[in-house]
């Protein structure tokens, strides 16, 4: 009952804001951008949440806490800043949600920040939030539907090529492999999303298409120990699971001396809330469908 009627409210909704934005986009924006503000506003000063979503858990995710990230990143990527002894970022997110992301939260302490994600209602949302609480930070957010081929012409756009990277986000529920594998830059941490149904030891992801939209089935990005195997050819090092199982933090080769480095095969986790049936059946589901097999 209450799925369906959460979809009705969203239907709803959707309805009431296409019918304004047919008449006057000036409108439809000021009406988005005020409701924006308030949802970010509730988000920002709810407390902190604690809660563990998974077993076999490193000791990094002692650290987990959730604010205005989607799971327990914020509490990680604070670690992982205090641990480097970050007070100035510059940073990338690819992928956002505008009022929960993986940079919400440490957006006072920005030197330059670049949100980027293909949804102009989120572009709009978002660039109200940054403009009313932090408009002496220079962050820019951009409506564009990141490829593989524009990824580094548009932060070419926005970073010298001398200025050095904080921080990495890649979330675009698809071509996150082939994305990661075209970066020129070199972040000092990078944040990756991962689909664990893929299991622990398959190197795969679903195949480049260039305008994938996620259909939110299983079908969608690619599998940790892919990205862990290109990470490292990247010179880059495993430190974190976040404990829902959606995120993996690397660090660059010059700092891992600062971390514990984790195996992604001996420390791959599940999340508690799908049953061994439910994961294993949804695996074998999956691999049965198209993708590219890496070596």
């Amino acid at each position: 009952m209450g799925s369906k009627l959460s979809k009705k409210t969203k239907k709803f909704r959707k309805t009431i804001l296409n019918f304004f934005k047919a008449r006057s986009f000036r409108l439809y924006k000021i009406i988005i951008s005020i409701f924006s503000i308030l949802k970010f506003l509730n988000k920002k000063y709810k407390k902190k949440s604690y809660l563990k979503y998974s077993n076999n858990l490193s000791e990094i995710n002692k650290y987990e806490f959730k604010k205005t990230s989607q799971n327990n990143e914020d509490g990680i990527i604070k670690f992982i800043f205090d641990k480097i002894g970050l007070k100035k970022i510059n940073f990338i997110e690819i992928g956002f949600d505008f009022y929960q992301n993986n940079s919400l939260n440490f957006l006072n302490k920005v030197n330059k920040g670049l949100f980027i994600d293909g949804s102009e209602e989120k572009a709009i949302q978002l660039r109200s939030i940054t403009t009313l609480f932090y408009p002496f930070n220079n962050i820019n957010v951009v409506k564009k539907f990141i490829d593989k081929d524009n990824l580094n012409l548009i932060i070419d756009e926005f970073f010298d090529k001398d200025e050095d990277i904080d921080f990495f986000s890649l979330d675009v529920d698809g071509n996150d492999y082939y994305i990661f594998e075209n970066l020129r830059v070199r972040p000092k941490i990078i944040c990756l999303e991962y689909n664990f149904w893929f299991g622990p030891n398959v190197k795969c992801s679903i195949p480049y298409i260039k305008n994938f939209i996620w259909d939110k089935s299983f079908y969608y990005g690619a599998s940790l120990n892919s990205l862990c195997e290109l990470a490292k050819r990247k010179d880059y090092y495993l430190v974190a699971l976040e404990s829902n199982c959606v995120n993996a933090f690397f660090v660059r080769s010059d700092f891992k001396d600062k971390f514990e480095i984790i195996d992604n095969i001996k420390n791959f986790i599940t999340p508690n809330y799908y049953s061994s049936d439910q994961i294993k059946n949804t695996k074998k589901s999956l691999l049965n469908k198209k993708l590219n097999y890496f070596r």
